[in-house]
């Protein structure tokens, strides 16, 4: 059936689906193969939802808030049967992971492990919300959105940097309402180097092309951070005659309904400063204009990367309801409207959703065709629909709203919710479809910051790690304000180089596994030299500590597994280890938590 689905949809959207458009090079052959990849699963869902004599079933499930009972009431209307509930050992993983960037200590997995308190799910839950580490992680999670790094041109230094986290840090401490803090980026006045929200717009700078250019890549970055759909094809030509295959709604939308939405910015003045003695670095102050607009012409000799403009100038119009500024503060306006656009609410709470389950309610969380989210209004065959639980997202939106935007009320609801909760251990066969109803929980590689954190942790090697303009030394990874850091210390910068953390500029994050991948984690000294206890140039290390102990030779591999993995060992683990030892106890020690180093238990977090 599926091979028949995929050579349906092929006939369809046709071969150039999987080819690069070489009038939109925004969406090369990569991935376009991945949005064909969602159109397929799109469409296997809604035939197995559709299936004449499908079956309801009924789940034994408890329903812990309103997401249950979409997600339960789908899967027992379509005949689809969930996961069993994940077994405190896999969810203690996966949450601390998922809401602090870090496995549990051996220490804490046996306390939770052995709490019979019937509420103790939701009391950790609280327990991590309310941790240090939650804020280290979620400064990252929106580090990673909005990109601001130190290694952007030089018109974002480390002073510029560090307000910017700063910035982001005290949003996610003090849990600030998110309108709030995308009003302050969008409107930011002053010194880059002194205002922190300044930095989002020196990101979008584009050196040495016209001021449009730079207006319309922020205007991209505003669609795909705020609104989850992309806007930069359209900058370059109408969505007509090229994107069919891709987006609905982009084929109805013209070059100039992007101007008129980059018109917001055309009255934003964006001044170089020097930031030495020596111009080697700038920075940019913020100001606004009282006239101006969005003009087509530009020089000649610095035409830019995009096709040649026509008419103008054109004045701000929001591209999706067409709204107009009350007053002359374009920018102002435009964070007015956009954060008072449902849309706004809505791609929000699905970023959370997908960063929470590993798949959005509607995927990929940047990728929204808003011609087929609203199953009052259909899309024509052989479309579908694009959300999966479109009930759900209003309702999720609406909390959001209602908590006056608050990102932790999402994550709180979200983590206390069974279909969070349930296995990635799926008893039953497996279809592909079954992705788009939750039905178990998708496993994921760790990021870059995790698996490191994860290493240190286990092995117990926490070392402090120096940036400058930090007055303390950080010890993990997702304290680091951007993938420059460490730059004092090559050996962390190539391990999270190696797993795909990015550079937040030319090369995207990516947590995709790989062959060099597994060979560094095998013989690396980030990972042998934390295990190894015998050599003078290992730290002090966990497996140092438990050879020294006076604890037994099984309580030493019950803490190892519980360290590494978060989990005791089977009965076979345990006597698979103690067969298999070899060497002094210094030696079966090290080697025992280098494989566990190894294990895809490790690695993934499910």
């Amino acid at each position: 059936m599926r091979a028949m689905t995929f050579v349906c949809l092929l006939a369809f959207w046709g071969e150039s689906a999987l080819a690069g458009d070489p009038g939109c090079s925004r969406y090369p052959a990569a991935e376009r193969t991945e949005l064909f990849r969602q159109l397929e699963l799109e469409r296997m869902a809604w035939e197995w939802a559709t299936r004449a004599g499908k079956q309801p079933t009924r789940s034994a499930i408890p329903r812990n808030n309103f997401i249950d009972q979409h997600i339960f009431g789908k899967m027992e209307a379509d005949g689809v049967p969930p996961a069993p509930l994940s077994s405190d050992a896999e969810f203690l993983r996966r949450v601390s992971l998922d809401l602090t960037g870090r496995i549990p200590t051996p220490e804490e997995a046996e306390a939770f492990f052995e709490d019979h308190t019937p509420n103790k799910r939701q009391l950790l839950i609280e327990k991590l919300l309310a941790s240090p580490a939650y804020v280290d992680q979620f400064t990252l999670y929106f580090g990673n959105r909005f990109e601001v790094t130190s290694g952007y041109y030089s018109y974002i230094g480390l002073t510029g940097r560090n307000v910017f986290h700063r910035f982001l840090r005290d949003f996610v401490q003090r849990d600030r309402p998110y309108n709030e803090v995308v009003t302050e980026m969008l409107t930011a006045r002053g010194d880059a180097d002194l205002v922190g929200p300044a930095n989002f717009l020196s990101r979008a700078w584009q050196d040495g092309d016209p001021i449009q250019d730079t207006w319309d890549t922020l205007t991209d970055r505003v669609t795909v951070k705020f609104l989850g759909f992309k806007t930069e094809c359209i900058s370059c030509h109408h969505g007509r005659g090229h994107l069919e295959q891709i987006n609905l709604w982009l084929t109805r939308q013209s070059r100039e309904s992007f101007w008129r939405m980059a018109a917001f910015f055309s009255r934003m003045n964006m001044t170089r400063l020097g930031a030495d003695a020596f111009n080697q670095r700038m920075r940019f102050f913020f100001t606004d204009r009282d006239s101006g607009g969005y003009y087509a012409t530009v020089n000649a000799n610095s035409p830019g990367p995009r096709p040649l403009r026509y008419g103008g100038p054109y004045e701000p119009r929001y591209i999706t309801s067409g709204e107009e500024p009350k007053n002359g503060q374009w920018r102002q306006e435009l964070a007015r409207i956009l954060t008072q656009d449902r849309q706004f609410a809505k791609a929000t709470v699905n970023y959370l959703w997908a960063y929470m389950f590993n798949y959005g309610l509607v995927d990929p969380p940047d990728g929204w065709d808003l011609a087929r989210v609203d199953p009052k209004n259909p899309p024509p065959a052989p479309w579908t629909l694009q959300v999966t639980h479109p009930e759900l997202l209003e309702q999720l939106a609406d909390f959001f709203i209602r908590n006056h935007y608050s990102i932790k009320s999402v994550l709180r609801l979200i983590a206390n919710s069974n279909a969070y909760q349930l296995s990635s251990k799926y008893p039953g066969t497996w279809r592909v479809s079954y992705t788009r109803y939750f039905a178990k929980h998708i496993p994921r590689r760790l990021s870059a910051e995790e698996l490191f954190d994860a290493l240190q942790i286990a092995t117990q090697t926490e070392t402090p790690m120096f940036v400058p303009g930090f007055d303390q030394p950080l010890y993990y990874a997702n304290q680091l304000p951007d993938p420059t850091e460490p730059r004092s210390d090559g050996g962390v910068l190539e391990f999270l180089n190696t797993f795909g953390r990015g550079d937040w500029w030319n090369n995207k994050r990516d947590a995709s596994p790989t062959i060099l991948q597994l060979l560094y984690t095998m013989n690396s000294g980030q990972t042998v030299l934390r295990t190894f206890a015998s050599r003078a140039d290992s730290p002090i290390n966990r497996a140092a500590r438990l050879a020294e102990s006076k604890a037994s030779d099984e309580e030493v591999i019950r803490e190892l597994f519980l360290a590494t993995l978060t989990r005791y060992p089977t009965p076979e683990e345990m006597a698979t280890v103690q067969r298999m030892k070899m060497g002094t106890r210094l030696d079966w020690i090290s080697d025992l938590q280098w494989a566990l180093l190894n294990k895809l238990d490790f690695i993934f977090n499910y």
